[in-house]
C-alpha cells in the first residue's frame, strides 16, 4: 500500500459514477486508478490495477455483491471493497460482509461518508450503515473469529451435466440460444430446456447471474468470456 490510496470506481449509472468520482477527487491522498460501468471489466481491471479500494455501485439485474466480491478478492487479494446500494436489508448486508465486502453504504443515507469509509476499509476496518449496524455487527464478529472461513452460498455441491457445462461456457461467450443450438447440434428448444434446468438448480434468473455464478465457483474463467459480445447479447436478451 503506497502513500496514496488507489481507488477503482465501478458504477453503472452515470450520475452515481460522477457523484463518487467528485467525492474522492477532492482528497489529496486519493488517486483514482480507473472507472468502470460493468461487472466483467471491473473484474479484469481489479486484477490488472490491484487497487487499494474498490467502490462499487452495480445494481440488479446485474452484479450481486456476494458473488462478485470473492471473484475480485481471488484475483486481487489486497483490495478492500465497499459497496453503495439501495437495499436497507439486514440479511443482505450480512451476506455482503461475509462475502468479503468491508463497507456497506446506503445510497440515501451515506453518500457523504464515502471519503471516511474509503479510509476505514483501506486500514482493514468495517463500516455498516447505522440503520442495519446492529445485525451486521454479529456478522463482523463472526468474520473476525473465523477469518479463513470459506463462505458457501449453498450451491457449491451442485452437479451440472456435460451439456449444461457446455451451455454455460457458450453463454459466457455471448452466444444466443440459436447459436448455441447450432454449435452443439441441438434444437433451440433443447437449449432452452437445459437453461431452465440450470436456473432451477441454482435459483438464478438470467444469463449474467449464471456467468457470475460460474466464475465464482470456477466453472469458467474470465479469460474464456467474450465480454463485449456477452454484454451486447445480455442487453438484447437478458433472460
Amino acid at each position: 500500500m503506497g502513500e496514496n490510496i488507489n481507488i477503482l470506481i465501478a458504477a453503472k449509472d452515470d450520475t452515481d459514477r460522477e457523484c463518487i468520482l467528485t467525492a474522492v477527487s477532492t482528497q489529496k491522498d486519493f488517486s483514482v486508478a480507473g472507472v468502470e460501468c460493468d461487472e466483467f471489466n471491473t473484474i479484469i481491471k481489479s486484477e490488472r490495477l490491484k487497487p487499494d479500494v474498490l467502490i462499487f455501485d452495480l445494481q440488479p439485474p446485474g452484479a450481486d455483491a456476494p458473488i462478485l466480491a470473492p471473484i475480485i478478492h481471488r484475483r486481487s487479494p489486497n483490495t478492500s471493497i465497499m459497496m453503495i446500494c439501495d437495499r436497507d436489508d439486514n440479511d443482505y448486508a450480512g451476506k455482503a460482509l461475509k462475502s468479503g465486502i468491508s463497507g456497506f453504504l446506503l445510497k440515501k443515507a451515506d453518500m457523504n461518508k464515502i471519503v471516511p469509509v474509503v479510509k476505514i476499509v483501506n486500514l482493514g476496518g468495517y463500516f455498516v450503515s447505522a440503520s442495519i449496524a446492529s445485525r451486521a455487527l454479529d456478522t463482523i464478529t463472526f468474520i473476525k473469529q473465523f477469518p479463513g472461513q470459506v463462505i458457501n452460498l449453498g450451491h457449491s455441491d451442485l452437479v451440472f451435466s456435460p451439456i449444461e457445462r457446455c451451455i454455460i461456457t457458450e453463454i459466457a461467450k455471448g452466444l444466443s440460444d440459436e447459436e448455441i443450438a447450432k454449435y452443439l447440434n441441438y434444437s433451440p428448444g433443447s437449449i432452452k430446456n437445459c437453461l431452465a434446468g440450470i436456473k432451477r438448480k441454482t435459483g438464478l434468473k438470467n444469463r449474467l447471474q449464471i456467468v457470475l455464478y460460474s466464475l465464482f465457483y470456477g466453472l469458467i474463467k474470465i479469460e474464456h468470456t467474450d465480454i463485449f459480445k456477452f454484454n451486447r447479447q445480455f442487453v438484447k436478451d437478458p433472460i
